[in-house]
Parts: structure tokens; C-alpha cells; sequence
């Protein structure tokens, strides 16, 4: 069995089978909802059927939980999410103040909201908390820098990585910023969408602790040593033939942005 259905709530309105993206329910006209009898093992356990069930009457056998009734209230208006979206900035300088680790737990658990190519799910997170454990590994990310000039490398002159050291030298961290914190997103080479999926994962994140008070921003630099240096890559969690496909720093902002900056209009071609 994929879900079980509560025969005292169930309204028999079908709903579960018509959103199942799999074909996974087979409904008749006043009967229960069943499993299809091949279809079923084609469930994407997406949970579709739990979130359009106005009676609460089916659950994923999966998991021990069952769905959470939306809060309407809780719905913002159009204009406060266009504000949140445009608002939001990429930040690099941060106060120093630790970021707790229930709070990095909660954003991860909201970022496994996020769309996944057939809801196939494989990015996993390795994070990085305190600015110690940030400065080691904005250290070994370094390491990979001064090997990288030495070489003399393609990547050394386009990344201007020889600036990047000397600062660092001077103990001026343009690597990790001083991030309290580093999420980093990973997951296998193969499969159906893994760096799409880890890439909305990075931006759900990222949404999220924004929507928490907190900044966040792209740390490139580590994301370019991952896959250019086996070593830095398993630094960050990923081994064998997993990739690092996102690293994000996080932390409570220095300052506070006052408005929203200009952009250009969107390029679009109308099909």
C-alpha cells in the first residue's frame, strides 16, 4: 500500500486521483480512492493527494505524519511578495553574532518544500556553523587558490585569484566574508534534474532566511574550488561521484537595506 484513506472522512470527491501527476489513485463515482493496480509503483510520494484532501482522509504510508491544514491568514498579498522578492539582496557583510543551529534546522526543513525534478529529492546538505569552522574551510578554499597560481592556470587569471590571496593574507576574508554560517548543497552527478534540484534547494534557502532576518549570498568561491579540487569537494561532504552544486553563507546582516534598487526591463520573446 502507497497511502491509507480514512473511511470516515473520506468525502469520495476524487480529488486525490485527479491531482496525482503518476495516475497513481483510481477513483469511481462513490467509491473510496485505491491504489491503480500497476500504476501505483510509479508514486512519486509527492504528497499531491494529502494537499488537495479537504478531509484530511489520505496519508502517505511513508511517513508517520500527516498533512498540515493551511492557514488562509497566513496568505500574503501580491504586493508584499513582489516587495519580499525585489527587496531581497545579496549579502556579504555580516554582524558578528552566531547563527543558532534550530534555526538553520527549520530553513533546511522549509527548503525540502522546494520542486524537484520527479520528485526524485537527492540533494543533501553539509553546514558549516560558527565562524571558525567557516575559516577553515575559507582556508583550505585558499590552498586551492595558491595552487592555482602557481600553475598558472586559466582560472587563476579570470577569478583573480592572486588578489583574492593577498587580501587573505592580510587577513581579509573575500572567500567566505566572515559567515557565521555555510550551507553547503550537494548531490549525485546523475539522475534526473540533480543540479536543477539543488539550485532551487540554494534559493529556497536563501528565501527563507531572508524571510527570517537573516542575509545570505552565493559563496562562488567555494563552489568553483568543489569542482575544480576532488579535496575541497569532499571537504564539503561530497565524495565519489557526488558534486557540490551550491554553497550558501548566512548570517545577520551589518546593515539594513532601505530600498529597492532599479533593473532593467525583462527580455522576452512572446511565442
Amino acid at each position: 500500500m502507497l497511502f491509507t484513506i480514512d473511511r470516515t472522512r473520506c468525502k469520495r470527491d476524487g480529488l486525490c486521483a485527479s491531482v496525482c501527476p503518476a495516475g497513481c489513485i483510481v477513483f469511481e463515482e462513490g467509491g473510496l480512492p485505491e491504489p491503480h493496480e500497476k500504476k501505483y509503483l510509479y508514486c512519486l510520494e509527492c504528497g499531491h493527494c494529502m494537499a488537495v484532501c479537504p478531509a484530511e482522509a489520505i496519508r502517505l504510508d511513508r511517513f508517520k505524519a500527516g498533512s498540515t491544514p493551511l492557514d488562509r491568514a497566513l496568505r500574503p498579498e501580491p504586493e508584499q511578495i513582489e516587495q519580499f522578492l525585489r527587496g531581497r539582496r545579496s549579502v556579504r557583510a555580516f554582524r558578528d553574532r552566531p547563527v543558532e543551529r534550530e534555526t538553520v534546522e527549520g530553513l533546511l526543513r522549509t527548503a525540502e518544500y522546494c520542486p524537484s525534478g520527479h520528485n526524485a529529492r537527492p540533494t543533501r546538505w553539509s553546514v558549516a556553523l560558527g565562524t571558525d569552522k567557516v575559516a577553515e574551510i575559507a582556508d583550505a578554499v585558499a590552498e586551492w587558490m595558491r595552487e592555482e597560481i602557481e600553475a598558472d592556470t586559466p582560472l587563476a587569471s579570470a577569478l583573480h585569484l592572486p588578489g583574492i590571496v593577498r587580501v587573505w593574507d592580510l587577513g581579509v576574508d573575500m572567500i567566505c566574508r566572515n559567515a557565521p554560517a555555510l550551507a553547503v548543497a550537494w548531490g549525485p552527478r546523475k539522475g534526473i534534474t540533480p543540479r536543477e534540484d539543488a539550485v532551487v534547494a540554494v534559493t529556497y534557502l536563501e528565501l527563507a532566511a531572508n524571510a527570517h532576518g537573516l542575509g545570505a549570498c552565493w559563496c562562488g568561491y567555494a563552489l568553483i574550488a568543489a569542482a575544480n579540487s576532488p579535496v575541497i569537494a569532499k571537504r564539503l561532504g561530497a565524495e565519489g561521484d557526488a558534486r557540490v552544486y551550491g554553497a550558501l553563507m548566512l548570517g545577520h546582516p551589518a546593515v539594513r537595506n532601505q530600498a529597492i534598487p532599479p533593473r532593467p526591463e525583462p527580455g522576452v520573446t512572446w511565442l
